[in-house]
C-alpha cells in the first residue's frame, strides 16, 4: 500500500502536553481513533512535533500498524524506535519496565522529553492489561515524557474504551481533554483484581517458611534440577523468584508463612503465603525500585523475571502466586 505524504505539513500541528527539564512531568494518555485513516494522520503529526523537539520516540504496535507508520513517516522513521507488540508485550507489567527504563535512558541522554506509543494486543489478558494502564500513572509519575496508547474503537470492546478514559489522564478524541472520568491507581487496581494463575491438583510442595531462607533454596534447586521441573537457566530463575517473595514474607509477614509449589502441565506455579498485619498494597509489584535506594526491589523483580504474579489478601493472609512457562 502506498501512502502519499507529499503534503505532511499541510495541516497544523496540534500541540499535545509539553514537558520540560524545568517542570518535569509524566503525561499518560489515550487516543480514540475510528478509522486507519484517522491512526496514521494523527501518529504522524505526533512524532514529527517530537522530532523537531529532539524527544526519544519509541513505539510498539503490531507489525502491520509498523510498517503503516514507517511508510507515512518517510525518512522520519528512522528517528523512531519501532517494536513489535509480539516482542515486546510479553505481559503488562514487563511492558511498564521497558517504559521506565527509555524514560530514564532518555534523561540522562539529555533529551528534552520522550514520546512513547503503546498500542495494546489485549487478546486473553483483559484485567491485566487494564490494571497495567492504571498502575503506569504511579510507577512512572515523576519522569519525564509522554505515554500515548491508541483505541481502535471500530475493533475494540466498548468496555475497554471506557476503561481508557479511567486509566489516562488525557484523552485525544478529536482534541485534547482531560478524563473527568480517571480513577486513581490505588482505587481501580483494588477494585480489578489480578487473575492468579490456576494451580493444577495438590502440590508438590507445601512447607511452611523458617528463618532458614538458605536451605530452603538448595532444597527446592536440588528437587527442581532432579526432578526437570525446567531448564536449568529457567530453575535459577525460580530459585530467585522464590527467594525474593521468601524474604519478603519474612521481613514483612506474620508469624504464619507457607510456601507451595505446583507442576503443571505447562508451567511451575509457585505460591508464599503470610498472616502479617500490614499487606501490600494494591500497587503491589508495580512500583519500579527507586535508584539509589537499598530495597523494594522484590515483588518489582519477581514481576519482571516471571511469566505470571498476583498478589492478593483475602481473610488476613496474603497470597504472593508466580508462574514459570515450562
Amino acid at each position: 500500500m502506498h501512502i502519499d505524504t507529499s503534503n505532511r505539513v499541510a495541516r497544523p500541528l496540534e500541540r499535545s502536553p509539553r514537558t520540560t527539564q524545568d517542570d518535569v512531568q509524566f503525561t499518560h494518555s489515550a487516543f480514540l481513533y475510528d478509522s486507519i485513516d484517522d491512526y496514521r494522520d494523527f501518529l504522524v503529526r505526533f512524532i514529527r512535533e517530537g522530532v523537531e523537539r529532539g524527544e526519544a520516540i519509541a513505539m510498539a504496535a503490531g507489525t502491520d500498524r509498523v510498517d503503516l507508520l514507517r511508510e507515512a513517516l518517510g525518512d522520519d522513521a528512522g528517528q523512531v524506535r519501532f517494536q513489535q507488540t509480539e516482542e515486546w508485550q510479553i505481559r503488562p507489567v514487563r511492558s511498564i519496565g521497558v517504559w521506565s527504563r527509555l524514560l530514564r535512558t532518555a534523561a540522562t541522554a539529555g533529551r528534552p522529553s520522550a514520546r512513547l506509543i503503546n498500542e495494546i494486543d489485549f487478546q486473553g489478558q483483559t484485567p491485566s492489561w487494564v490494571r497495567a494502564e492504571s498502575a503506569c500513572n504511579a510507577s512512572l509519575a515523576g519522569l519525564n515524557g509522554h505515554l500515548l496508547c491508541p483505541y481502535d474503537r471500530s475493533a475494540l470492546p466498548a468496555e475497554l474504551v471506557t476503561d481508557a478514559r479511567r486509566t489516562h489522564h488525557r484523552v485525544h478524541d478529536g482534541v485534547w481533554q482531560r478524563s473527568d472520568e480517571f480513577v486513581e491507581p490505588r482505587t481501580l487496581l483494588a477494585a480489578i483484581e489480578e487473575p492468579p494463575f490456576p494451580a493444577v491438583g495438590d502440590p508438590l510442595v507445601d512447607v511452611p517458611v523458617t528463618e532458614s531462607v538458605a536451605d530452603l533454596r538448595a532444597r527446592l534447586r536440588n528437587r527442581a534440577t532432579a526432578e526437570g521441573w525446567l531448564p536449568p537457566d529457567r530453575v535459577e530463575v525460580l530459585i530467585l523468584a522464590l527467594s525474593e517473595l521468601v524474604t519478603n514474607g519474612i521481613r514483612h509477614g506474620g508469624a504464619h508463612r507457607d510456601l507451595r509449589v505446583w507442576l503443571n502441565p505447562g508451567a511451575v506455579v509457585c505460591e508464599v503465603t503470610d498472616d502479617g498485619p500490614d499487606p501490600p498494597g494494591p500497587l503491589a509489584g508495580y512500583l519500579p525500585p527507586v535508584p539509589g535506594i537499598v530495597g523494594g526491589m522484590g515483588l518489582w523483580l519477581v514481576g519482571q523475571i516471571c511469566d505470571a504474579l498476583s498478589v492478593t489478601t483475602s481473610g488476613g493472609v496474603t497470597r504472593a502466586r508466580f508462574a514459570l512457562h515450562r
